[in-house]
């Protein structure tokens, strides 16, 4: 396994130094990656043994390590300190040279020592930092560099210099411990550049370079500085050469450029002008720096995002930054442009990182290819780092060194400051932090909290001082998006006349701390499923390294869905795993496109973020790409047909129809193109490929949104499954926009009520109310009845006395040979999605009251897949089976489930807990927990009976859906069979 890491990760390592790009401030440049020494002082014995000297050092056992790397790459799971050690030879020519020893990133505290000399100490892990250090080497001979590091600490109760467990900023996805970026020396003059931030202003065509120089020497020093221009081409654009004083320390300059005929950078032409800054004495060149750079601004006019003066929808795709091998660095350069593209291609306009700061090169390719980005930093990530004295120090470190680093990204047009906040600490830094990161760049929005769950979000305009409320909504619907959870898209951020307006009076729209009328934006959406592991596993086995996390967990989650299909009997219905895969990625597309068709419907909001383009660690489920960066086929295609620039979205109302009572139908316009005329074509075909509905429209496709048609439609003599195609055609032929809805027909027949004995005890008259009116005869349960007769238990009433009562006659029922039918189950609330638990196994003899119950969360998805399974029964008679519920079943569509429930599932669902046994200070790095599986419909052996129990909600929806209405009425003559 040795001999295969090593392999692995030297493969990396070359891969990685080939793709470092230098935007650095000197040629005189030599890179130390490569082959170094490392003691894993897992007992932090290193510095009061003096280890960090030459002599110290080479007595331990050193083992080698490549550079740059993360430490669970060679050593799984490692974390605490490691102390480094390489040997270095500079040129004599580097004599009488400002010297600088630089690392673009080092997780976490650095400490740091050349010929047993004391250089200094860095505090941050995805930044860079460097120290001058020509006073401590010798050139042209041998010198000796000691590293000593201490990662974060997320597995281990640890405690290092002062640092505990998940005390310091830290990144879901890896620990990334260790020199996981490049190391390098380089050497200058006496008169160096510091700082080059340069503000492009596209008002004024000008380009304003901030220019820090230091000189190093004790007198006063003239300084030739030349600032460059060029073109794409590298034809010169303006350049501009001045001879400056320059006194010891500190020397600022901030010199304006006109940039004629200047071309701006953007998502469809992202244009790139080279500037390049040198600074000489005596003729010689002291110091130089070169970067990239774009003419664009990114800001929020009347209530609509703008770029270039253009207005812009826009379409993220949140971001984990995670990979298969090299964890928090791309393990290539065609791996990070294969992801940029497929985002691009799938309509989507932006990126968010997500809590990280991305490694330069995939900025610089952001920057190439044409991709808005956010500028995030690694703090607040879900309650993480923890609360400590140290929380505000790490805050401000971070948010430091993340701005002065990347601001002169031409593709960052946003700095996203916090995250879902839920501390007090930090909602009262807000505006602190907020304030300080204008004053590092001016040039840039800021948004103070995405979420807004402090006190709602903010966002400083660019150049601006004071905020502007914003509300910034993460959403997760899960599964079903049925006619409730679509509205809830519609009302979202709707004030009391829009509401009244739009006939969703009493409808609650989503968000925290939401300001009604006012700009929105949902920046998480998304639903999830699993990426095909078969695959997945596949690509582990050939080219990933069996030690990272990544590839332990792809490997056992794809066991634990095994076992969990067994344990159900729904492995007979997918033999081939790989099939329930593709299934459950299907489900994800589908709820995707209804959540962003349903967004774009809402004429308040202004963009909406999916979540997320790659999964990764404990929302592996979200990605519409896998680890690996293939697309995960309907999800990915399903999203990128509802994030098209011009979509025809359609309601149907109610999804489910009685025959004799018809729906409303009704098609959209959206569209982010000028108005243009077309012929709108929309036909409803039949599930035996009949066509029984025609209409043909010349009508113009509105710039943003529009009513393209709506009709009551007459279902009298309709049965089964139909679909309704729209097809939009411009005035030269061309299909521009595309959609189709499918919907169920039940007639008369097919709901005929039964004819056979039951009882029933109800709490609250739903289930009887419907019985009477629909006919069917019953008597009422008491504790003699005969057992031959079969008993429905309507719903309860929230804290009725009786209920229990009730129950425990109705359990003695079923041991003396009854057979019971709950329609809802009150057992045990299963924690909170932040709750430790260890679930287990529960026997029928504890039933209804004793049985594990999943709620919400867990049993709709939120970003992971939670498929619930229908089996081929009479209980599902009339109906499709054999599949995950999605369409005819988003009304009955469980919201609470009966976890690992002994008996015999006739629906059941499987999922995962989204982090080992829902154990807060195990949600990081280590990948999700153990695949649970839970009954919707579950029959089982109860003493000489029986019970039936149903979490699917068909009492709520009777006389609402006819599929609860058939469902009610399999049940009974089940039961009598």
């Amino acid at each position: 396994m040795k001999i295969f890491c090593k392999s692995v990760l030297i493969v990396l390592i070359e891969i990685i130094s080939a793709n470092c790009f230098s935007q650095t401030n000197s040629a005189m440049t030599l890179s130390l990656d490569g082959s170094w020494d490392i003691i894993y002082d897992d007992a932090n014995l290193g510095i009061a043994n003096d280890w960090y000297l030459n002599e110290n050092f080479e007595k331990q056992d050193f083992e080698k390590i490549d550079v740059p790397s993360c430490w669970e790459s060679v050593k799984e799971n490692y974390e605490g300190v490691g102390i480094y050690r390489t040997k270095f030879i500079i040129p004599e020519a580097w004599n009488d040279k400002i010297v600088q020893l630089n690392f673009e990133a080092v997780n976490y505290k650095t400490e740091v020592w050349i010929n047993d000399q004391v250089v200094g100490f860095h505090e941050g892990g995805y930044t860079p930092f460097n120290f001058r250090v020509d006073k401590l080497i010798e050139a042209g001979k041998e010198n000796t560099l000691v590293v000593r590091v201490i990662s974060p600490i997320i597995l281990t109760d640890k405690y290092i210099d002062g640092l505990g467990r998940q005390e310091v900023p830290m990144w879901r996805g890896a620990i990334a411990g260790g020199i996981w970026q490049s190391v390098s020396i380089e050497a200058k003059g006496t008169l160096g550049l510091q700082d080059v931030f340069i503000e492009p202003k596209i008002d004024s065509n000008t380009a304003t370079f901030n220019i820090e120089i230091e000189n190093t020497e004790i007198d006063i020093a003239q300084a030739e500085v030349l600032v460059k221009v060029l073109s794409k081409k590298g034809e010169l654009v303006v350049s501009k050469k001045e001879l400056v004083e320059t006194f010891p320390g500190k020397n600022n300059l901030q010199w304006v450029l006109n940039i004629p005929d200047a071309k701006y950078w953007s998502t469809t032409n992202p244009y790139l002008y080279k500037a390049s800054v040198v600074v000489k004495k005596s003729g010689e060149v002291s110091d130089q720096w070169t970067h990239k750079f774009g003419m664009r601004e990114f800001t929020v006019v009347n209530d609509q995002f703008y770029l270039n003066n253009e207005p812009i929808y826009l379409k993220a795709a949140f971001f984990e930054g995670l990979y298969p091998v090299g964890l928090a660095y791309p393990d290539s350069k065609e791996m990070a442009i294969k992801e940029i593209r497929l985002a691009k291609e799938a309509g989507f306009n932006m990126i968010r990182p997500w809590r990280k700061p991305a490694p330069k090169m995939w900025l610089d390719l952001c920057d190439e290819m044409g991709v808005l980005t956010v500028g995030s930093l690694v703090v607040e990530c879900m309650h993480r780092p923890i609360s400590s004295p140290r929380l505000p120090f790490v805050v401000e470190n971070e948010l430091r060194k993340t701005i002065m680093n990347n601001r002169n990204r031409t593709c960052i047009v946003q700095w996203e400051l916090f995250n879902e906040i839920n501390r007090p600490i930090l909602a009262q830094m807000l505006n602190s932090m907020s304030v300080l990161a204008r004053e590092l760049d001016p040039t840039r929005m800021i948004l103070d909290e995405s979420g807004g769950w402090g006190e709602g979000a903010n966002i400083y305009l660019p150049f601006e001082r004071t905020p502007k409320k914003f509300n910034d909504i993460h959403h997760y619907s899960g599964s079903q998006v049925d006619e409730d959870e679509f509205n809830g898209y519609l009302a979202t951020a709707q004030n009391k006349e829009e509401l009244e307006g739009s006939k969703l009076e009493g409808v609650k729209g989503y968000g925290k701390n939401v300001v009604p009328g006012m700009m929105t934006y949902i920046s998480e959406l998304g639903y999830g499923s699993t990426p095909n592991l078969t695959a997945n596993n596949k690509e582990f086995s050939e080219k990933g390294n069996p030690i990272v996390a990544p590839t332990v967990y792809h490997k056992a989650l794809d066991t634990g869905y095994k076992t969990a299909l067994e344990k159900t009997g729904f492995n007979t219905i997918y033999p081939d795993i790989t099939s329930f895969y593709l299934e459950q990625q299907k489900m994800h597309g589908i709820a995707n496109k209804r959540m962003i068709e349903a967004t774009r419907l809402n004429d308040i909001v202004k963009g909406y973020c999916v979540h997320a383009l790659v999964g990764g660690d404990w929302v592996i489920g979200a990605g519409l790409l896998d680890l690996w960066r293939n697309p995960k086929t309907l999800v990915y295609d399903m999203t990128k047909e509802a994030n098209q620039e011009q979509i025809t979205p359609i309601r149907i109302m109610p999804r489910n129809v009685y025959a004799n009572k018809g729906t409303l139908v009704e098609v959209y316009g959206v569209s982010e193109l000028a108005s243009e005329d077309a012929n709108i074509l929309i036909k409803i075909i039949s599930e035996n490929g009949k066509e029984v509905f025609r209409k043909t429209i010349k009508n113009t496709f509105y710039n943003g949104i529009s009513a393209i048609y709506k009709t009551q439609l007459n279902t009298e003599g309709f049965k089964g499954s139909y679909t309704v195609n729209v097809e939009v055609k411009n005035d030269i032929g061309k299909i521009v926009a595309s959609n189709y809805q499918s919907f169920d027909v039940f007639s008369e027949q097919q709901l005929e009520a039964p004819k056979a004995k039951i009882a029933v005890i109800d709490f609250d008259n739903t289930l009887t109310s419907f019985l009477n009116a629909k006919g069917v005869e019953f008597v009422a349960f008491h504790p003699e009845l005969d057992k031959s007769i079969p008993v429905l238990v309507g719903k309860a009433k929230k804290k009725d006395k009786n209920y229990k009562a009730s129950v425990e006659q109705l359990r003695k029922h079923a041991q003396g040979g009854g057979y019971v039918v709950f329609f809802e189950v009150l057992g045990e609330r299963v924690a909170g999605p932040e709750d430790p638990l260890v679930l287990k196994e529960t026997d029928s003899s504890k039933l209804p009251f004793g049985t594990q119950m999943f709620q919400k969360w867990d049993t709709r998805g939120g970003w992971a897949a939670k498929s619930h399974i229908v089996t081929k029964h009479p209980i599902f008679d009339g109906l499709p089976t054999e599949m995950i519920m999605y369409g005819l079943y988003e009304n009955v569509h469980p919201v609470v489930a009966m976890a690992k429930q002994q008996g015999t599932y006739i629906a059941g669902a499987i999922g995962y807990d989204h982090f080992p046994d829902k154990d807060n200070m195990r949600r990081h790095y280590v990948g999700p927990g153990d695949v649970w599986w839970a009954a919707d419909v579950l029959e089982t052996p109860f003493g000489k009976g029986k019970m039936l129990l149903s979490t699917m909600r068909i009492v709520e929806f009777l006389d609402k859906d006819p599929v609860a209405e058939k469902l009610l009425y399999n049940i009974i003559n089940h039961i009598n069979r």
